[in-house]
């Protein structure tokens, strides 16, 4: 009897049938579960479509070889709580047990996107051995990251995760497609880059697409150009380029870096308060004190000529002969 003919049988008849046949009960009742009694001719379509005897019977066998009968009744239970499709990706997988831990400890809005993904032929297959490896990780930072997620956990495991986990998707994306080029350098380049990663994500992905602008075709972390970024990150990350002479060696060529630009910055700033505020209050000041000093000395003048007048006339005075020898 074919296993169409199982999901419109009742749950005991279907139960004992199924029995039979190798594939444990509950995995059959867990599925007209999830599609309910009315749902027997849509579980039956489902079926015909997409999960055959031999899928059911394989995740179960593989399930009990790993896990013994409580393995089988998790299986059920997944499978009565999010439908056929867990059997799906269980069977495209490498390993059952690590899969449907990661898919329990999901969020259940996220369970049935990350159900597609792991039944995905072989880029399932991937996603299910790393989740083998990394855990529920796994699956968040791919859901995150739809194909960029994966890549960075692939190639630096619980860094990716963790860069990823602060990453937007477009800067997942562009570091990415560096991810090659990072592994293949020498651990301590490649702890180098990660750490610079983690510490400045924005104006790393934005120095990386200024490079590959301007520099089209050319690899961006090797030995020689990664050498010259952890010398002088500061420099690179604030605007400097990294550019190759005749023989394709790179050198930096110099512009406002962090450094530079905020002297320069704070330059243009002094410029504008001096032209514009110290200059004409120095100019006021100048003025005033020549205007003091001019009327200071014309007081001055002034009182000396009083006091010469004065003197003149005391002088004149005493040179006038009395009255007695007027006389």
């Amino acid at each position: 009897m074919s296993i169409l003919s199982l999901v419109g049988m009742g749950r005991d008849a279907a139960g004992q049938q199924i029995t039979a046949n190798a594939i444990p009960t509950s995995v059959v009742k867990a599925i007209v579960k999830y599609f309910g009694k009315e749902g027997a001719e849509q579980a039956t379509e489902f079926l015909a479509k997409n999960v055959s005897k031999e899928v059911m019977e394989r995740v179960a066998t593989t399930a009990a070889r790993e896990g013994g009968e409580e393995a089988v009744e998790q299986v059920a239970r997944l499978t009565a709580k999010h439908g056929p499709e867990v059997l799906m990706a269980l069977d495209n997988s490498t390993a059952v047990l690590p899969v449907m831990k990661a898919l329990e400890e999901l969020p259940a809005s996220q369970v049935r996107v990350a159900l597609g993904k792991l039944a995905a032929g072989e880029s399932g297959k991937a996603l299910s051995t790393a989740v083998t490896r990394y855990g529920v990780k796994t699956l968040e930072t791919e859901l995150k990251h739809p194909g960029a997620g994966l890549v960075l956990l692939k190639h630096f495991g619980d860094d990716g995760a963790e860069l990823a986990s602060k990453m937007t998707s477009d800067q997942a994306i562009v570091i990415a497609r560096h991810a090659d080029e990072i592994a293949a350098l020498p651990a301590a380049q490649r702890t180098g880059v990660l750490s610079l990663i983690r510490k400045d994500t924005e104006k790393v992905v934005a120095f990386a697409g200024r490079f590959i602008e301007a520099n089209p075709g050319k690899s961006l972390f090797t030995v020689a150009t990664t050498t010259i970024i952890l010398a002088e990150p500061e420099r690179i990350l604030g605007g400097d380029e990294v550019v190759f002479d005749a023989d394709g060696n790179p050198i930096v060529v110099s512009k406002a870096g962090i450094v530079g630009r905020s002297i320069e910055s704070t330059g243009k700033a002094a410029e504008h308060i001096s032209n514009n505020f110290l200059q004409p209050l120095f100019y006021a000041a100048l003025a005033f004190a020549g205007t003091f000093a001019a009327l200071w000395i014309m007081l001055k003048l002034w009182h000396t000529h009083k006091r010469e007048k004065q003197l003149t006339e005391q002088a004149m005075l005493k040179n006038l002969p009395s009255e007695d020898q007027a006389s």
